[in-house]
């Protein structure tokens, strides 16, 4: 059962389950806060406990909205590659030709015409991001599958909002979302294990999870990383 609950001037999202403890998360990428309780849990005790995390609560709500601000593309952002901080510098350029994405070190270089809108450099950067992207998860995806005594018949590369990847399990097809080529490439190697699983198991039953498990054993600290949820101790 899922409650709205307003606490300390907070709204709090309370999902009562059959859990026997109670996990508090700030989410990204505006901040809300989210709270599992077991079925059995009072309003009051919920409170008490929201409460007594509010200093947390706080703190992780601005370090959330911190990490989503809107890119503008302008030099001194921070672009992460494959878990690495990058400063963004950008160059601006009279010819279309030029334009492009370079790393050199710590750096990433965007070339882009000199009336170029965020739009269009943001497109740039997604190019070079997935040119990146295919080559790690190409090679994730040549060992994984023999190992794993699945065939893939295609995969592809596009934005996604709610998943990291997709799997299509009677064509044999998995998508990878682009937003991957931020993450740690741990992170980027847990969702090619687990789409290649759902070719052996489509549903996340017991047996898809012992799979996980099999193949990959710290599965549920890279999922934890790769969702970078926020939760009180």
């Amino acid at each position: 059962m899922t409650k709205q609950m307003e606490i300390d001037g907070i709204s709090v999202t309370v999902v009562r389950k059959n859990i026997k403890s109670l996990n508090l998360y700030v989410k990204a990428p505006d901040g809300r806060v989210h709270l599992s309780v077991p079925a059995h849990t009072s309003d009051r005790a919920v409170r008490v406990f929201v409460h007594a995390h509010m200093d947390w609560i706080v703190r992780q709500q601005r370090l959330v909205r911190a990490r989503h601000v809107p890119r503008r593309y302008e030099t001194g952002e921070q672009i992460f590659v494959f878990g690495e901080p990058c400063s963004l510098e950008v160059h601006e350029t009279e010819t279309r030709r030029d334009c492009g994405v370079r790393r050199t070190g710590n750096c990433l270089v965007l070339t882009a015409s000199v009336k170029s809108t965020c739009e269009q450099r943001e497109q740039l950067v997604w190019r070079w991001q997935r040119e990146q992207l295919r080559e790690v998860a190409g090679d994730l995806l040549a060992h994984w599958a023999p190992v794993m005594h699945v065939q893939v018949r295609e995969w592809h590369i596009k934005r996604m909002k709610t998943r990291w990847g997709t799997c299509n399990y009677s064509a044999h097809r998995i998508w990878l979302n682009l937003a991957l080529a931020e993450r740690p490439l741990e992170c980027v190697e847990y969702v090619v294990v687990h789409e290649l699983c759902h070719l052996l198991e489509a549903s996340h039953s017991e047996r898809f999870w012992k799979l996980m498990t099999k193949f990959l054993p710290d599965w549920p600290e890279r999922r934890a990383r790769l969702n970078q949820k926020e939760k009180a101790e």
